[in-house]
């Protein structure tokens, strides 16, 4: 606002008075209109604005009505690799107790794969999520108390002796002795001019600095299994199995049968002209597979299902075995190497139509067993685990062919009797995938005395 004050004295009339020739205010204050609504909105027309607290999952673990107890669990579960904490807290009808938790977690998914992860390690038996509106802080760190600082009490001395009052009247006195005592001169008490030092308080402690929690990885750690491949231990799995193999195992005997009652053994084995290429046994097999840990390094497994050529023939087949695993290396540069031993068993049958390379068509009806011994090498970890191996293949097959066309007249049919065995070593390799915590893949390829590759699909509970 301008203000403009004009004085203009004039000149004294004839009744000696003083008057103000001209006074003039000039006043100006505008508001726009705009200023104006946008100050009513501001008042009455902001909207409330929420904030929702961040929440925290922490897995309670164990709970202790000593310090050192819960200290010591707490540093048990540091030396495993987590991060664990102690929070001394009111139980309600229990007073208070020291309760370990190993956290924090912002996402409740992350807690429940880390709580997962905890009962497969056995890290402990009992494992609950709580769910917090703050950080927690660990009430297991020693607290700087305050700086007590003695200090000595100025000295306070007795005021002098009040000297002793002479009555007016004249009082008897005793007649004095012959030598009265010698009555010493007591100084009168001085104050004291000493300065003291004004002794000076410590300053107050800082406060607490704000513990903050890391930020929980982003990246999802899938169940760990036991040791190595193992399965953990009272764990077990059901998987869906399909394998291609070939076999060309090697003729050791063989019996002829025609329809008009002849038989003829062939004892000289190899026979002229006959190759170890010219019985191959290829077949495809699915199977269930079921595999349970005894404990974290000892599993066993079992599976059964078909074998077929062309599905219109299916055999059954069936097997199981023992898995050892050897070694694992926890931490350092080989953390995950590990190295295990596997026997499995297996015996099936199977039938289908063939031509022969004389393209003459046979039926095959063939029945076998075999042995298989494996020893491993790998690296595992929590998502892929690789491994190769070595490979012992024992293999046994009984086997009747049938001619079904281009017989000789008179004959109507015609029949051989053929065992077959193989005794080879061989090679192996593999990978395993998991696609979540509990779905996994498995490729294996063998070389040697069989050729195939195994495909598994398994889900683990």
């Amino acid at each position: 606002m301008r203000v403009l004050l004009r004085h203009i004295l004039g000149q004294s009339g004839q009744n000696g008075m003083l008057y103000i020739e001209h006074f003039t205010i000039k006043s100006s204050f505008r508001i726009p209109l705009s200023l104006m609504l946008a100050l009513v909105i501001l008042m009455f027309c902001i909207p409330n604005v929420f904030c929702s607290a961040e929440k925290y999952y922490y897995l309670h673990i164990s709970s202790f009505r000593l310090k050192k107890n819960a200290g010591r669990d707490v540093e048990r579960i540091r030396n495993q690799g987590y991060d664990a904490i102690a929070k001394r807290e009111r139980i309600p009808n229990k007073g208070y107790w020291y309760r370990v938790y190993i956290g924090p977690f912002s996402v409740l998914q992350e807690a429940k794969l880390k709580r997962e992860e905890l009962r497969r390690q056995k890290v402990a038996e009992y494992v609950a999520i709580h769910e917090k509106e703050s950080l927690i802080t660990d009430d297991l760190e020693e607290k700087k108390a305050p700086i007590e600082v003695e200090v000595t009490p100025p000295e306070v001395r007795p005021p002098p002796e009040a000297a002793p009052v002479v009555p007016e009247r004249p009082v008897k006195v005793p007649p004095a002795p012959e030598k009265p005592p010698e009555i010493k001169e007591v100084p009168a008490p001085t104050p004291s001019v000493e300065k003291r030092e004004e002794v000076k308080r410590p300053p107050p402690p800082p406060p607490p600095r704000e513990i903050k929690a890391k930020p929980p990885p982003k990246t999802v750690e899938f169940a760990p299994k036991g040791s190595g491949r193992n399965m953990g231990r009272g764990d077990f799995s059901l998987g869906l199995r399909h394998t291609y193999r070939e076999v060309e195992p090697e003729l050791t005997e063989r019996k002829e049968i025609t329809s008009d009652g002849t038989t003829t053994t062939i004892t000289e084995i190899p026979i002229a002209g006959v190759e170890k290429d010219d019985f191959p046994t290829r077949v495809h097999m699915d199977s269930l597979r079921i595999r349970f840990g005894l404990t974290d390094y000892v599993e066993v497994f079992a599976e059964a299902g078909v074998a077929y050529r062309e599905f219109s023939d299916l055999g059954f087949v069936y097997g199981g075995g023992l898995r050892l695993n050897l070694f694992e290396v926890k931490r350092g540069w080989f953390r995950g190497l590990y190295g295990a031993l596997q026997g499995e068993y297996s015996s099936g049958a199977v039938e289908y139509e063939y031509n022969s390379s004389g393209a003459s068509q046979w039926r095959k009806e063939t029945e076998w067993r075999e042995l298989v011994a494996t020893g491993e090498l790998g690296v595992a970890r929590s998502r892929v685990s690789t491994y190769i191996g070595g490979v012992y293949f024992r293999y046994d097959e009984d086997t009747e062919r049938h001619l079904l066309e281009n017989l000789p007249p008179p004959l109507i049919s015609y029949v051989l009797q053929d065992k077959l065995e193989e005794d080879s070593f061989g090679g192996f390799g593999g990978i395993d995938i998991n696609l979540t915590p509990s779905l996994l893949v498995n490729v294996e390829g063998h070389v040697g005395g069989q050729k195939g590759i195994f495909g598994t699909l398994e889900y683990h509970f």
